[in-house]
């Protein structure tokens, strides 16, 4: 299964109040797209998931979020 946090955070990448600046922001989509991979929500990775964070399934894309949306093998996780 691909997991996907349920809900974005309170510092979402995607928020006014994310933790990074504008220009990480950027860079850390710059790398996503360059490498064809997900953002791992921060606090998920703190927890140690390898869970992608909402506001990046929501607004970007990946090669494995559509593999995963195909096979309806995506779920949603707290």
């Amino acid at each position: 299964m691909f997991k996907v946090k349920k809900e974005c955070c309170n510092q979402c990448l995607f928020s006014k109040d994310r933790i990074v600046s504008g220009e990480r922001m950027k860079e850390i989509l710059s790398d996503c797209r360059k490498n064809d991979t997900h953002f791992i929500c921060h606090k998920a990775s703190i927890e140690g998931e390898n869970n992608c964070c909402r506001g990046f399934y929501d607004k970007q894309s990946s090669s494995m979020i559509r593999i995963a949306q195909r096979l309806n093998c995506v779920e949603f996780v707290n």
